[in-house]
């Protein structure tokens, strides 16, 4: 099989086919190449592929092992958005919302229950906002005030109920690499692009494949940075002139069991400590509670700081008590990325920055909620440098579905290479499982072997 031209529509996605298309990786040429397996990047492929654009994905460690893996798994419309006036903002992510929640079937609805009283929301005020909200998703905007009938502690005088998606965030990715690759796209995990040099009007790119420590040179013709967290890195590394005003957020979350919380709606409150917005969302076996919003200057800081911890203790601990460090079983962390000045990072845009460089395109921002429409907009400009019409209305779309969540299923068609890589990303019961996946650790190290472990470090 030529695995860098054509549709492999139901054709296998493993180390296997990793190897063989690294085997014959040296010296090809393609149109684009995009750096960076999250969703940004993802999507890129995604709809490039689509269109039958040769394209390389490269993403130095796990497919969404970044930010994409570490989010509050919202697919929402930014309800809060609405009170700073971004309501072309708020429009545009609600089509996005719902698309997703008609048309990939991995992107759920779930009930939200906004809490108002003395210490949360005005009631008349967030019904204004709730009922334009609802109006702007193609929603009945009449909506009612809930009073509080023993649902929640006393203080609480009542809350509004609305609906937006959730979604398991990193399947979200694996979804668009795998209708990417059976487009025709090849992506490769654990490849690192290390070096960059433009000659010939074409982008020179050394590839290190991170776990055989091998070394492979390609040829694109146009470069997209799709690196989130580490944009800049790349941008350095091509030589390009550094993003100004380029900011890094992290935002924790922590993991209870679903009995600590026991409802089957979500609840966004107010922190008394700063008045910032957290949510209480449960999935599967558990329930998660987030996020804080930290500047931190290390892409790689994942790390999870016990004042962070005290923090969102703190800020529920009054409304519902079982939530204590103690009851913890998981916790998790993703970096924003934040384009502007200020020092409140709440308040710095998360939208997408997309700038070409003559055949270099960087896109950074943005939120997974509108990942499309990032993805559509460097293809436009993909399109225009290449001189070839694309479809891009509505696209890209994932039409790939996984039939189970057989291991052995997961194993050859979303090409994990370490036991982590199923365990928190495919499957994601580090997460959403009572025991943090630890009754599958056993079964998943004997079926993808030992050769290239790493170790959980949740917790």
């Amino acid at each position: 099989m030529n695995y860098f031209q054509g549709g492999r529509m139901d054709s296998e996605f493993s180390s296997s086919t990793r190897t063989i298309a690294l085997n014959d990786l040296d010296g090809k040429d393609f149109e684009v190449t995009v750096i960076g397996g999250g969703i940004t990047g993802a999507g890129i492929a995604n709809i490039l592929a689509e269109n039958g654009i040769t394209t390389l994905l490269l993403e130095k460690g796990d497919f969404a092992c970044g930010t994409s893996s570490g989010s509050s798994k919202l697919v929402h419309g930014g309800l809060r958005y609405l009170q700073s006036g971004r309501f072309v903002e708020v429009y545009r992510l609600l089509h996005e919302r719902n698309y997703l929640m008609n048309h990939t079937g991995i992107v759920k609805p779930l009930e939200f229950h906004i809490l108002t009283g003395a210490t949360m929301w005005s009631s008349v005020e967030l019904g204004i906002g709730i009922s334009i909200y609802n109006a702007m998703s193609g929603k009945n905007p009449i909506v009612r005030h809930h009073h509080n009938n023993g649902e929640y502690p006393g203080e609480i005088n009542g809350f509004y109920s609305y609906i937006d998606g959730i979604t398991v965030d990193s399947e979200l990715v694996i979804y668009n690499i795998v209708s990417a690759y059976r487009h025709g796209a090849i992506c490769l995990n654990y490849s690192e692009a290390a070096s960059i040099e433009k000659s010939d009007g074409r982008y020179r790119v050394g590839i290190k494949d991170t776990l055989s420590g091998k070394s492979y040179n390609i040829s694109s013709k146009i470069l997209i940075n799709a690196a989130g967290p580490w944009g800049n890195d790349i941008l350095k590394l091509a030589g390009m002139p550094e993003e100004e005003n380029f900011r890094l957020s992290k935002g924790i979350h922590l993991v209870f069991p679903f009995t600590v919380w026991n409802r089957k709606n979500a609840v966004v409150i107010k922190s008394p400590i700063d008045g910032r917005q957290l949510f209480i969302i449960p999935s599967g076996e558990v329930a998660y509670l987030g996020t804080t919003d930290v500047f931190v200057t290390d892409p790689e800081d994942f790390s999870v700081q016990k004042e962070d911890i005290e923090y969102l203790i703190d800020s529920v601990k009054d409304l519902f008590p079982d939530f204590t460090s103690e009851n913890i079983t998981a916790t998790f962390s993703g970096i924003r990325v934040l384009l502007g000045p200020g020092n409140d990072p709440g308040k710095i845009s998360r939208d997408f920055s997309i700038r070409a460089n003559e055949n270099f395109i960087s896109v950074l921002g943005g939120k997974i909620t509108d990942y499309r429409v990032g993805a559509r907009k460097t293809a436009k400009i993909v399109s225009k440098l290449l001189g070839k019409n694309m479809k891009i209305k509505n696209m890209p779309y994932i039409d790939y579905s996984r039939e189970s969540d057989d291991v052995d299923h997961i194993i050859k068609y979303e090409c994990p290479l370490k036991p982590e890589d199923i365990l928190r990303r495919r499957l994601a019961v580090r997460l959403y499982s009572a025991d943090s996946g630890k009754s599958m650790e056993d079964e998943i190290r004997k079926k993808i072997g030992g050769t290239h472990e790493d170790t959980y470090t949740g917790k």
